[in-house]
């Protein structure tokens, strides 16, 4: 293995060890391996489960007759490890979000928002900051601001809260690193208001223009911030073991695949990874690049009741979730168990997308007006969401639930929760490859979508179903047209017998739009899919049984055995 590389990925629930091999051609999965991560407790030591899926990983490699001496290992880290960042800026809804979204694309996970106009008191900000265990601040602002008459002075301000309240930082008794990506006007001041007790890292301003964004310098002085602060941290101790290991948080990381996936497919996408206490969402749409974060334990259970199969089941519901919150690595033992499951997974990710929807905005420049206040006492809007999902071609579902789930109970999240509509692909990471893929994407010759499951190519009207109509979903091999069975309020499962030289067309009315523009036909190659699924369900109605309707879905899809759902429905009777 002299030109291969060790990828070790800490999640909160397993760890992964992956070694590849680099070769002119590309690079090639030579093995993997995975152990329990430990919870995250204390200062406990979370590495314990690298090294037991680096020596399962070394055993394998050299059983199989292959020299295991490694050129690089490279870590990410997700287990209670990655960048905690509390973010500020001036106006919550301009450089306030600006820094948010410079910190959810470096992967971290963001405790606090600290504005002018954020509700609370400066001692309330105070005090609220040093509570915080954190490893950053994110700071944003001035600038653009200045259009109501006040943004510099605003920014000194934010920057006096921050120098009065900066915690220490674990295992060091330091003061926590601020990265200032704000007004460059506003340096000197800001450098005098620190004094020395601050350690800051200078990036280009997120927000020098209002109609701009510019995320990068951000986000990279994030990511170093992190790889060279992680080894302070006692729970990450163990990772000396391993050399001068590259460290990087595992979200950077697929964020970095997510945007070298739509390049190479020319296309918009969407990953949905299911970690288990948290799902986060990744898109890059028109350009454009957004990851969130959403914690399970937000949700409550009378929400997540209207996807379960039967009424009986609803009784368990508080019960599992509770143990779920609790306990996230826990695994059904029972059809009664993974029904209550899946309701709690597809509510979670329809919450995950409504919040994702909210931060992949638009922002308003050059082509329209932005509608700003002259005090801060009038909210800031900001652009049009970018999540229309008749946009999104692949949506690619990863992280440790994606490893465990059946591609049908993947197919079944995904297009209950996520409100497809038009042409989607489904892409299922069960080998958890998408965090390696962003560390050695450059190097792919492979199109990466080839080291993935394809679940099914879901074909949906969306909230349009009365668009439905006949020829409305079409099945073309080579010269053969095959009409598709679409029953408005049903989802179906079609084979597709040969992928390879098949094409799905969608046919939408003269003013419905299924992604390729209004009225236009939507076209897409079904190469390396074995089912379609036809889902012209009634989205915009609530059903009068909706027991009922959950498991006519599960019947089609083949989620549960006709056994199991029989049972269910006679206990409705």
């Amino acid at each position: 293995m002299a030109n291969d590389y060790i990828h070790l990925d800490i999640g909160s629930t397993v760890t992964q060890a992956k070694a590849w091999e680099r070769s002119a051609q590309g690079i090639n999965l030579v093995g993997s391996a995975t152990a329990p991560t430990p919870p995250a407790l204390g200062n406990t030591d979370l590495t314990g489960g690298a090294h037991l899926a680096y020596s399962e990983l070394k055993d394998k490699v050299e059983r199989s007759g292959r020299r295991f001496d490694p050129q690089d290992i490279l870590v990410t880290v997700s287990a209670a490890g990655e960048p905690r960042v509390v973010c500020a800026g001036v106006v919550k809804g301009i450089s306030g979000e600006s820094s948010k979204r410079a910190a959810l694309a470096a992967g971290a996970t963001v405790t606090d928002l600290i504005t002018v106009d954020d509700g609370r008191h400066e001692y309330q900000r105070v005090t609220d900051l040093r509570r915080q265990d954190i490893s950053m601040v994110v700071m944003a602002g001035g600038v653009d601001e200045e259009i109501l008459g006040q943004g510099r002075h605003q920014l000194f301000n934010v920057a006096k809260v921050i120098a009065a309240g900066l915690p220490g930082r674990l295992g060091d008794g330091k003061k926590v690193p601020v990265v200032y990506a704000a007004s460059l006007e506003g340096r000197e001041e800001v450098s005098r208001i620190f004094g020395d007790s601050v350690e800051v890292v200078w990036a280009e301003n997120v927000r020098a223009r209002l109609e701009e964004e510019h995320l990068d310098s951000a986000r990279d002085a994030i990511v170093g911030v992190f790889s060279s602060g992680i080894r302070h941290d006692a729970r990450f101790s163990g990772l000396g073991r391993f050399g001068a290991a590259t460290v990087l948080p595992t979200g950077h990381s697929i964020g970095l695949e997510v945007v070298n996936m739509a390049g190479s497919l020319g296309e918009d996408v969407m990953v949905i990874s299911l970690d288990g206490d948290t799902v986060q969402v990744f898109s890059q749409i028109r350009g454009v690049f957004t990851r969130t974060v959403s914690s399970v334990a937000r949700l409550e259970a009378k929400d997540a009741a209207e996807w379960l199969p039967s009424r009986r089941l609803a009784e368990r519901l508080d019960d599992i979730l509770a143990n779920w919150k609790r306990n996230p690595g826990v695994l059904p033992r029972s059809w009664d168990d993974l029904a209550v499951y899946l309701a709690i997974q597809k509510q979670v990710v329809r919450e995950a997308l409504d919040e994702h929807s909210r931060s992949a905005i638009e922002l308003r420049g050059i082509h329209r007006q932005r509608q700003v206040g002259e005090t801060f006492t009038v909210g800031v809007k900001g652009g049009d969401t970018l999540v229309r999902m008749e946009r999104i071609g692949s949506v690619f579902l990863t992280g440790f639930l994606a490893g465990i789930l059946s591609p049908v109970a993947l197919v079944s999240i995904a297009t209950d929760a996520l409100g497809l509509h038009g042409v989607t692909k489904l892409y299922a990471d069960r080998d958890g490859i998408l965090p390696s893929l962003g560390v050695f994407g450059g190097d792919l010759v492979a199109a990466p979508e080839s080291f993935l499951t394809p679940a099914g190519v879901i074909l949906s009207p969306g909230k349009n179903e009365e668009r439905v109509k006949d020829r409305w979903a079409v099945m073309r091999t080579d010269s053969r047209l095959e009409e598709l069975p679409v029953t408005s309020g049903e989802i179906r499962a079609v084979v597709i017998p040969a992928p390879d030289s098949t094409w799905l067309e969608l046919h939408p009315s003269s003013k419905g739009d299924v992604g390729a523009g209004e009225g236009r036909r939507h076209v897409t190659p079904a190469k390396g899919f074995h089912f379609a699924y036809v889902d012209a369900r009634l989205r915009h109605r609530k059903p009068q049984d909706p027991y009922r309707e959950n498991r006519r879905g599960y019947r089609a899809l083949g989620v549960f055995p006709d056994g199991v759902l029989d049972g269910w429905e006679r206990g409705m009777e």
